[in-house]
């Protein structure tokens, strides 16, 4: 009687791993979903969901049908809703999860913001966790250009203003750290966004004088002056004023 040899440990079936389709939304400069590097062809409402669903998080089916479709019937916008679920359940498979009242992006997809906003929230927290380098590449994030529903609009106005507070504190310690020039370059970045932001300004100027550059630090504050007082009536603060009198008789 022959007897079969056991068969070596890791010796059976081997398997191919499944694929994994590396699925990602990106939301900034553009909108539109990416499978494996390559876009998806998806219609604007299918976008507009998952945008919702990817700044706002977990939301009723109701929630979402009155956000997307403000201007129809509640009958006709959960019409669509479901419309729209449909055709992303076909096309992306696993990006969403649902049950009986609540819709949520799943984790397969990559947002491109979230990362954006960690990213930045680590910058406001930490002392340089991200370099003015990084910071000031990124430039001011422009979150759905062409996009002006009002839910859109605040979100937009919501990065704007992390993306702010993250490059004012980074170039705040870079001045402490004596990098004055890391320290323009981020406050030049946020005064361009917001011309009318004072502190950023502030910032300029004395990043300015620790460069030697009174001439700069003299032409940025009388710009920021005249741009105040054409729009707002409005001089420039005593903190302001503080800072630039070491240069100027005013």
């Amino acid at each position: 009687m022959t007897h079969e040899p056991c068969p070596a440990p890791g010796s059976g079936p081997v398997h191919e791993p499944v694929h994994e389709p590396d699925l990602q939304l990106r939301m900034l400069g553009s909108c539109a979903v990416l499978r494996d590097g390559a876009v998806v062809d998806l219609g604007l409402r299918q976008l507009r969901l998952l945008a919702a669903l990817a700044l706002l998080g977990r939301r009723s089916r109701a929630f979402l049908a009155g956000l997307l479709w403000p201007g129809c019937t509640d009958a006709r916008a959960l019409g669509s809703l479901r419309a729209a679920l449909f055709a992303v359940n076909h096309q992306l498979p696993g990006a969403l999860s649902a049950d009986g009242h609540d819709i949520v992006l799943s984790s397969a997809l990559a947002v491109d913001v979230h990362g954006l906003r960690a990213r930045l929230s680590a910058a406001a927290e930490t002392p340089l966790a991200v370099g003015a380098a990084e910071l000031a590449a990124m430039g001011v994030p422009e979150l759905l250009p062409g996009w002006y529903d009002n839910w859109v609009l605040a979100e937009q106005e919501r990065l704007r203003s992390l993306y702010v507070h993250a490059a004012e504190h980074v170039a705040t310690l870079c001045l402490a750290r004596g990098d004055p020039s890391g320290a323009a370059t981020l406050a030049e970045a946020v005064r361009g966004a917001d011309p009318l932001r004072e502190s950023a300004v502030r910032l300029l100027v004395r990043a300015h004088l620790a460069l030697g550059n009174q001439a700069a630090a003299l032409r940025d504050y009388r710009r920021y002056c005249a741009v105040a007082l054409a729009e707002t009536g409005t001089g420039p603060s005593d903190e302001l004023l503080r800072v630039i009198s070491a240069v100027a008789r005013l």
